[in-house]
């Protein structure tokens, strides 16, 4: 345990803190780096833009018979299963209206058995040519609208029966309620809101891009969604993009919609995301995201030359991919950086421990 490599890197780094023999210490204890050339890689070229989380069910739910509001049974922000009620008309005209459309049916299938035993008695009579023709065709004449009059009052009891069950209010899918518009004892009118709801089993990504962009995006159909509101910025690969076919008069730009093919803890419509389109590669100077030193707002990396040497040096930092970070000003291609920015630390406090204690030659 005494002899691990992070227990002698602290025994060194307080032993050059303290001043204590740390020039031989640094002779015995010296710190092999390791080092890798600066230069350029291939890197996923991207077009990053804001999107915004949408849900793809999203509806508000209406009156569909009028009546007045008997009870509401959820409110904003509660979660609804799929055919649960939500809502309740008082149905008095409409029960009124159903009882009214079956004495109707009933009377009209009454009719429609006179008029088929009157065209059966008028046909056998007609066929012993006891009555003439047109008698023979006033009975079926009349046999035809009863059975249009029974035929009527069906299609007017499955109207009326309908409205009935529009004044029970049901959830056409799971989701939360957004918003509610109307409270019990109001007066709901056909096409009047009730409640707004979404549902957050499919989510997509609405994003808005250049018309410069367009041809790019539409021909890679590959991008990454990245989180950064959510804990350790979660990032979701999409593998279908669509572009709208056409862009806006005024802004001149297209949307985008992006399908989330999995959903993550925390993610709800609305909430801003970043949205990094992948449209080939491009050259980058890269270096391990190890080899940064971080002191405040400087960023660095120890250079190493031919003797061993090394130096800290400012850089300038762009954009990561995966464990790699792009190096935008500060270094120049083939020169050797250590990849681990706490060895090369110690290294750099022992080498200039080391010349402190050594004398100038005359």
């Amino acid at each position: 345990m005494l002899n691990s490599p992070l227990i002698q890197r602290l025994s060194l780094l307080i032993c050059l803190g303290l001043g204590v023999n740390s020039a031989s210490y640094a002779e015995n204890k010296d710190i092999h780096l390791q080092t890798l050339p600066v230069v350029y890689q291939q890197i996923a070229k991207e077009v990053v833009v804001d999107g915004v989380i949408e849900a793809v069910n999203e509806a508000t739910i209406a009156a569909q018979t009028s009546g007045q509001v008997q009870e509401v049974y959820f409110d904003v922000d509660d979660f609804v299963k799929k055919d649960m009620i939500i809502a309740k008309l008082k149905s008095i005209e409409q029960k009124a209206s159903v009882a009214q459309g079956e004495a109707g049916l009933r009377e009209a299938q009454a009719n429609l058995r006179v008029a088929q035993d009157t065209y059966n008695r008028t046909k056998k009579i007609f066929e012993k040519q006891a009555i003439s023709a047109s008698e023979m065709e006033k009975a079926s004449a009349e046999l035809d609208a009863a059975k249009a009059r029974v035929a009527t009052a069906q299609a007017g009891n499955k109207r009326t029966s309908q409205q009935e069950e529009y004044t029970t209010i049901r959830a056409p899918y799971s989701g939360i309620v957004k918003e509610r518009h109307i409270q019990p004892g109001e007066i709901a009118n056909v096409g009047q809101a009730i409640m707004t709801g979404f549902s957050l089993d499919e989510l997509r990504v609405i994003a808005t891009i250049s018309q410069s962009q367009a041809a790019d995006i539409r021909h890679s159909q590959t991008a990454t969604i990245i989180i950064h509101s959510l804990p350790n910025k979660p990032r979701l690969t999409v593998n279908k993009v669509t572009v709208v076919p056409y862009a806006d008069a005024q802004s001149h730009t297209f949307r985008v919609r992006l399908p989330l093919a999995e959903a993550v803890d925390g993610m709800y419509p609305g909430m801003l995301v970043k949205v990094a389109f992948n449209i080939g590669t491009e050259q980058r100077l890269m270096i391990p995201i190890s080899a940064v030193a971080y002191r405040g707002e400087i960023r660095a990396v120890y250079v190493v030359d031919e003797k061993g040497q090394v130096f800290m040096r400012q850089i300038r930092l762009g954009k990561e991919s995966l464990n790699m970070i792009e190096v935008l000003a500060g270094l120049e291609i083939g020169e050797q950086i250590a990849t681990n920015s706490v060895d090369a630390a110690i290294k750099l406090k022992s080498q200039r421990a080391v010349s402190a204690t050594t004398p100038a030659h005359p």
